[in-house]
């Protein structure tokens, strides 16, 4: 394995935070994983840009930075969407809090709804995860569903003003 591989591997797992469920299983398709990266996205929130437009950049390079690490991780493990591979919910978690208020209650909602819109993959999230392959493919699905639970935010937040 080269230096690249290795550095996709420790990226694309967060930190091998997604081989755990396949430790504990002894199987590769282990499930959790996407879990623990989405908590893994929850616990560095407070650590991401505050600006508008820093956060911008900053979630751009991430997602690209994500598609590179998981194409590359899913390559060298001969499995299209590796189950290892959790940084496309962590990603996909800062895309469903961008730019909303970072309160525990709005946190916690948005954690929930990109679980849901992650797990459920209503049209057209289905339809890009089934169309799409490589790198691009396992992250994109869970960036839309990032982006339909921020859309659902943002409305719960104009009727119900105390997750703010």
């Amino acid at each position: 394995m080269n230096l690249f591989s290795k550095f996709s591997a420790f990226f694309a797992t967060d930190f091998y935070l997604g081989c755990v469920p396949s430790k504990l299983t002894g199987k590769p398709r282990a499930t959790g994983g996407g879990t623990l990266g989405t908590l893994l996205g929850l616990a560095l929130t407070p650590l991401l840009p505050h600006d508008r437009a820093a956060y911008a950049v900053f979630l751009a390079a991430a997602c690209v930075f994500a598609v590179i690490v998981a194409h590359r991780y899913c390559a060298d493990t001969g499995i299209e969407d590796d189950q290892r591979v959790i940084i496309d919910e962590t990603v996909g978690y800062w895309t469903a809090a961008a730019w909303l208020p970072h309160s525990l209650p709005a946190l916690a909602v948005a954690f929930a709804l990109f679980r849901a819109f992650d797990g459920l993959k209503p049209w057209p999230i289905r339809q890009v995860d089934d169309a799409v392959g490589g790198g691009l493919g396992v992250v994109l699905d869970d960036v839309l569903a990032g982006v339909a639970a921020n859309l659902v935010l943002r409305g719960l937040l104009y009727f119900l003003p105390f997750l703010r």
